[in-house]
């Protein structure tokens, strides 16, 4: 298990940078709420994001890893290629192709402005000039990353986000006189923290990861290559934006608020699955795909039970005290200026059901990226788009409109979705699902409704909400530690250090 073993650093690593990434992400939307408030100005800046966001998606954004690494594991088997050359040929491409795509979106930035019914023409131009360039750098940094990611190197990529969030929050306060200066100045910091962290820091990382630049004719073969592989990708609704989505769409025809409700449980649930499920995927991504290329199948099937194990129990736990102290939380986080006690119910019922959608969004970035080490990427799309579709028509179907019932029935099918891609993978024909990780997965389950069921029943009740939060956590966390060491798991092990 000495690759395991090596995971843990990179682990490591990227959790800490998607938690400080988390923390000035969460921090950036504090400061545009203070300086901006609800305005025409902030509308005009989620307008300004909505073609640039496509074009995200378009590149297969953060999907770029998971497409790229596989076909280089391949390359350097084979070494029927230089992996240099080759890199570089598939990376001066594609580059050339999103700046022009970006370029074409910028000549046009008034017409779509017009299409968007856009009330303020000339601040939607300025906004959406810099913006829609920093897609090109977030794409162009997404291919050196993945050649880091491929070489096990994970701390320039590390610090991206860090950075762009960071100078975001800079550029915002430095024009922050009125509100259509601080969301022109979030565009300007979006602009240089990707061009900083997502190009010239990343320069530096593929050097230090042995590129050699050099100028290599961009060849067809190769860029036709990438997007067949990443083609489903970029076709598919990822399953971790589909509940988002379809809760957007369906929850504007309910009344105010229903929407940012959801908006405002669903961020904070998902800082577990951001912060630590994530980065598991990310950083065990290439070792899985090494694992798999070199056919050491036995290894690779107990690193991705291992993984799953650890995640469910964790996210247990995090659901666990998510949907305990759901009041208490959002009373901390949220509960000043305009968001009442009132809002503070009607989002924490929310955040209830939200909470309980950890597991499964955790699980998926293991599940999701075990299939693509495979090269099956269809499948995962494919159980998506079924997927999307009945939760749509089960919406549709709804005798009750309300905010809670569409909450239950989009993370019923999030749980469906998960459960049903966990039970069909398969590596060299063996189920990854066998009896020992069933035992895990019911033993967490167990313990988390035993926990549940007593400190409902107990009703502590401090009257401190901080107070309450650290107790209940603290009861939660020594629970499900005293349950496992009890009753052994088989894929996680609490060893003792002397």
């Amino acid at each position: 298990m000495q690759e395991y073993k090596k995971l843990i650093g990179p682990i490591s690593i990227i959790s800490i940078a998607y938690l400080s990434s988390r923390i000035l992400g969460f921090l950036r939307e504090v400061l545009l709420a203070k300086w901006t408030g609800v305005s025409s100005a902030s509308d005009t800046l989620d307008l300004a994001f909505i073609i640039p966001d496509f074009l995200f998606y378009l590149s297969a954004g953060g999907y770029l890893a998971i497409t790229l690494i596989p076909i280089l594991s391949d390359i350097k088997k084979k070494g029927s290629e230089n992996l240099n050359d080759y890199f570089l040929s598939l990376l001066f491409g594609l580059s050339i192709i999103f700046i022009f795509i970006s370029t074409v979106f910028f000549l046009f930035k008034n017409e779509i402005g017009l299409i968007l019914e856009v009330q303020n023409q000339a601040l939607f131009s300025r906004l959406f000039s810099p913006i829609v360039f920093s897609q090109a750098f977030f794409f162009i940094g997404a291919i050196l990353m993945s050649y880091q990611y491929f070489h096990n190197d994970f701390k320039y990529p590390a610090l991206a986000p860090v950075i762009y969030n960071f100078s975001i929050i800079l550029f915002g306060w430095l024009n922050s006189s009125t509100p259509e200066s601080t969301v022109y100045g979030f565009a300007v910091g979006g602009f240089v923290g990707s061009v900083i962290g997502h190009f010239f820091i990343q320069l530096i990382g593929v050097k230090k990861s042995g590129l050699t630049f050099k100028f290599v004719r961009p060849k067809i073969k190769y860029i036709k290559e990438y997007l067949t592989v990443s083609l489903p990708l970029i076709l598919g609704q990822s399953i971790a934006v589909m509940d988002e989505q379809l809760f957007r769409i369906f929850g504007s025809f309910l009344g105010a608020g229903t929407v940012a409700s959801f908006r405002y449980a669903r961020r904070i649930v998902l800082l577990p699955v951001g912060i630590v499920a994530q980065a598991v995927g990310v950083a065990s991504y290439p070792t899985l795909s090494k694992l798999f290329v070199d056919k050491k199948f036995e290894e690779l099937k107990k690193i991705i039970r291992i993984h799953l194990s650890s995640l469910f129990l964790f996210n247990a736990v995090m659901a666990l005290i998510l949907v305990i102290n759901s009041q208490e939380i959002i009373s901390i986080v949220y509960e000043r200026g305009r968001f009442s006690s009132n809002d503070v119910v009607r989002v924490s019922s929310i955040m209830q059901i939200v909470a309980l959608g950890v597991v499964p969004w955790s699980i998926n970035q293991i599940v999701n990226r075990s299939y693509y080490i495979q090269k099956r990427y269809w499948f995962p799309v494919s159980i998506g788009t079924l997927g999307t579709v009945a939760t749509t028509l089960a919406l549709l179907g709804s005798n009750n409109a309300s905010e809670i019932n569409y909450s239950i029935i989009i993370i019923s099918f999030l749980w469906a979705y998960s459960a049903f891609m966990l039970f069909s993978l398969k590596i060299e024909g063996e189920s990854i699902l066998n009896k020992d990780l069933v035992y895990d997965i019911l033993l967490s389950l167990l313990v988390s409704i035993i926990i549940y069921v007593l400190l409902i029943n107990l009703d502590l009740n401090f009257e401190n909400t901080i107070f309450n939060l650290i107790i209940n956590s603290i009861i939660v966390i020594i629970s499900f530690l005293v349950s496992t060491s009890i009753i052994r798991m088989n894929y996680v092990e609490f060893k003792r250090r002397k």
